[in-house]
């Protein structure tokens, strides 16, 4: 009775796959379950950040030697989003990555943005240097793509009095800021000197185009706070180019993040805030001169997640 009752309990063992080919004749007795050790925690953290930000433009843009000034507010913004074929003249992507050991931590911001803009919200210049000019802007578009890598490191932080799960960090870094830009410039034909290096366009209007490329060493200080568990706060600036690449560069901004969602252990928040960059970057002179002189600033929302 005992070798058919263990044969049927191996056939079905086997049927179920739960064990091999065969199994020991007789059933072993009952014994105590090993005890696992306890999993080893990383201690790296992670955070993704996928952001919107469509900025503001002050400044001026040169190429080819023509210089043309760029003044886009709230209402040229909102009327480029309405008129502008997306992705054609209106295309933003970002992200920023960030991974965190103790005290230490590296992150990454990657913006890349295509953005289109009319003759009411540029004006060009004569080419003083040549005493020179080519009537009046028409037209204006940029495609950039910025790539920022950095080192932090946390250099002070402490809680505060009475406010349990409330805290300050600061922290410190260095790093470098690579651009990636190209931009192209309609002028209304009237000009009558200095035209050969331009590109004739069919509606009779001029055109002149150039990409460069460039990497700013940066440094920069960054504040971060808790309010409670779940509703935090960011601010932080850093300056560059130092003449390595651009003349000079400064960054700046400010974000607060509320915790709406727990996850298979991932923790998703919402990240409303204000981001500013500007960039001094030239390169030539007269009708080789590419310059980039421009405050880019706006609103930035986005969605983190922390694992």
């Amino acid at each position: 009775m005992k070798n058919l009752f263990v044969e049927s309990l191996t056939s079905f063992a086997m049927a179920l796959g739960i064990c091999g080919s065969a199994i020991a004749a007789d059933i072993p007795m009952p014994t105590k379950a090993p005890v696992s050790p306890a999993p080893v925690l990383s201690p790296w953290s992670y955070s993704a950040t996928f952001y919107g930000w469509v900025p503001l433009l002050n400044g001026s843009s040169t190429i080819k030697g023509r210089t043309t000034d760029v003044d886009v507010g709230y209402s040229d913004l909102g009327d480029l989003i309405r008129r502008s074929e997306i992705p054609k003249d209106l295309f933003a992507f970002m992200g920023y990555f960030e991974a965190r050991n103790g005290r230490f931590s590296v992150f990454s911001d990657l913006v890349y943005l295509k953005i289109g803009l009319n003759g009411s919200m540029t004006h060009s210049r004569g080419v003083d240097a040549l005493n020179a000019s080519v009537g009046a802007s028409a037209g204006l578009k940029f495609e950039m793509f910025i790539a920022e890598l950095a080192a932090a490191y946390e250099v002070a932080r402490w809680g505060v009095t009475g406010a349990p799960g409330s805290g300050t960090a600061i922290d410190v870094f260095a790093g470098a800021r690579a651009w990636w830009q190209r931009a192209d410039a309609s002028l209304a034909l009237s000009g009558t000197v200095n035209i050969g290096d331009l590109t004739r366009n069919a509606d009779g209007t001029l055109s002149a185009s150039n990409s460069v490329s460039w990497v700013d060493p940066l440094i920069g200080l960054r504040l971060r706070h808790q309010f409670a568990p779940g509703l935090n706060f960011v601010a932080s600036g850093d300056v560059g180019g130092f003449g390595a690449g651009s003349k000079f560069s400064w960054q700046a901004l400010a974000a607060i993040n509320y915790d709406f969602c727990v996850r298979n252990n991932v923790t998703w928040s919402g990240m409303l805030g204000y981001k500013a960059l500007f960039v001094d970057y030239s390169k030539g002179s007269g009708l080789t001169q590419y310059e980039y002189d421009m405050t880019m600033h706006g609103p930035i929302i986005g969605v983190t997640a922390r694992f």
